[in-house]
């Protein structure tokens, strides 16, 4: 029994360090402004920042930026741009209140009349960020979309955690959310603007 215990506790031991020491998909880039270092967080990553892993909705890097002049540096979201060069699409960061807002949209499908030998279905319970739909106005299908005045606990938590827009002259990290999913880290390109051109991260 003894025997036993050693050896379960010696693989749990090996499977902490394990999980410890995984390396994430990541790579770094730099020009004589800014380095920057990105790695590809995983589900199993952001679940524990998070509590959840969004749905597998986003990629989501994790970004270091580290000054390489005397200049500071001026971090907007819109500078970042993340791209897949298997599919071609691309896309910009989302802020925290287009992943969890104060305002939740729900959306219930309004049932539609069955055909002859046909079925209908309903959406029910979808729930959805702000995505700049005007409160009450319906969406296709004929659905019924209502405002929530009830605030989403996980706003301030994505807040804390995504890059932060500001001016600075200190090393700085952040989560940046990016709608684009079931991509492999491999085919994924990040794109950053500095003042002397184009930097581009690949992950290996």
């Amino acid at each position: 029994m003894r025997r036993f215990a050693a050896l379960a506790l010696m693989c749990c031991l090996c499977q902490a360090v394990h999980g410890k020491d995984k390396k994430l998909p990541s790579g770094e880039a730099f020009d004589g402004f800014v380095l920057v270092k990105a790695s590809v967080l995983d589900a199993a990553e952001l679940k524990q920042i998070f509590g959840s892993d969004f749905n597998n909705n986003f990629a989501v890097l994790e970004v270091t930026l580290t000054s390489k002049s005397d200049k500071p540096i001026e971090i907007h979201l819109d500078d970042f741009l993340l791209r897949s060069e298997q599919t071609g699409t691309h896309s910009e960061p989302f802020a925290a209140s287009q992943i969890a807002g104060s305002g939740t949209l729900v959306v219930h499908q309004v049932e539609q009349p069955h055909s002859k030998g046909g079925f209908s279905g309903g959406l029910g319970g979808i729930m959805m960020g702000d995505g700049g739909m005007p409160q009450g106005q319906a969406a296709e299908g004929n659905s019924e979309i209502k405002n929530s005045d009830k605030r989403d606990p996980m706003l301030d938590l994505l807040m804390r955690k995504i890059l932060a827009e500001k001016t600075t002259k200190e090393t700085v990290s952040g989560l940046l959310f990016f709608p684009l999913d079931k991509e492999k880290p491999k085919n994924l390109t990040l794109v950053y603007t500095t003042p002397e051109g184009k930097l581009r991260v690949r992950f290996k």
